[in-house]
């Protein structure tokens, strides 16, 4: 680890610990030197930074996903391409990587409330017009109080572009994936069936419906639920997370519209909005104002000129 702890040490940051090796290349506990700021640092491939069609698309689907902010997605801090090598940087998040969790025959206690949250965070951004594409172990991170933070979004769409980089975890691609079919929130939601079942078996249960197996009986109520989210065609799935999360029994008016922050450009926008009725309000007022002004000054030069004719008639008898 002492050889590459100064690899980016130019850019401000000291990599303190390896996390984990995927597709996308490593994931560090590193540290922002200026504010002594523990941060996660993604060191991508560096074949990805020599494409430069390549690396504008992943640049362009960063900044897509730094514009979102909600308590499940975990901020965007800096990107760029050093001579190192291209790398990006977030936040550190407070729990732990959903690999480190998850064996081949267990899952996790309480998955219903790690559920919960990562469809709370999938539909947010869809709301905002982001899909993610690319859940898997590594990119989603869970809290001991349940709470999920989630990583790489849109991050998918450069290995469809250019699959010479990248890719997600060939466990959790939808069929249409792994053609080269078109996308949708639906492809999201096939991939949430997959790690529903991880969260609630182990690894060994997903891969085995991934594979066409049927879907665990140990699941109860929710067989069918995640029986749809697994079908082959997209358009026999639910729509979207939020869709998913009604038919698991969570009320998604309680939590899509009340829990999550708003996006920055949402609230920018609302503001905007909102001091541009204000200033409408004040025209309209300043507009009154001088109206009313330019009648009293029409009514007191009519009231003039009735005096002036008035004792005018009166001098002439």
């Amino acid at each position: 680890m002492e050889e590459i702890s100064n690899l980016f040490e130019d850019e401000g940051y000291l990599l303190e610990k390896s996390l984990a090796t995927d597709t996308w290349g490593e994931l560090y506990r590193a540290r922002y030197v200026a504010h002594d700021r523990e941060v996660l640092f993604r060191r991508f491939p560096d074949g990805l930074g020599a494409d430069d069609g390549a690396w504008e698309l992943t640049c362009a689907e960063i900044q897509a996903w730094a514009r979102l902010d909600h308590p499940g997605i975990l901020q965007v801090l800096d990107w760029g391409k050093a001579p190192t090598g291209p790398y990006l940087v977030t936040e550190m998040p407070r729990g732990t990587l959903l690999a480190d969790i998850l064996t081949e025959d267990e899952g996790m206690e309480m998955p219903g409330d790690v559920f919960r949250n990562l469809l709370m965070t999938v539909e947010a951004a869809r709301q905002w017009g982001v899909l993610h594409l690319g859940l898997d172990l590594t990119s989603v991170w869970v809290a001991g109080d349940g709470a999920v933070e989630v990583g790489e979004f849109g991050l998918a769409y450069v290995s469809k572009e250019f699959p010479a980089h990248g890719g997600a975890d060939d466990l959790f691609l939808a069929p249409e994936q792994s053609r080269g079919q078109r996308v949708s929130a639906a492809t999201d939601v096939y991939t949430l069936g997959l790690l529903f079942m991880a969260l609630s078996g182990g690894l060994a249960e997903a891969r085995e419906a991934a594979q066409g197996g049927a879907v665990t009986e140990g699941l109860g109520e929710l067989r069918p639920v995640l029986a749809r989210c697994l079908d082959e065609q997209p358009l026999a799935r639910y729509h979207s997370a939020g869709e998913l999360a009604g038919a698991m029994g969570f009320d998604p008016e309680q939590w899509l519209y009340e829990e999550y922050r708003d996006c920055p450009l949402c609230r920018l926008k609302s503001e905007l909005e909102r001091d541009a009725g204000r200033g409408s309000k004040r025209r309209r007022a300043g507009l009154a104002a001088a109206v009313g002004e330019l009648q009293y000054r029409w009514a007191a030069i009519v009231a003039l000129a009735a005096v002036t004719f008035l004792v005018w008639w009166l001098a002439l008898r």
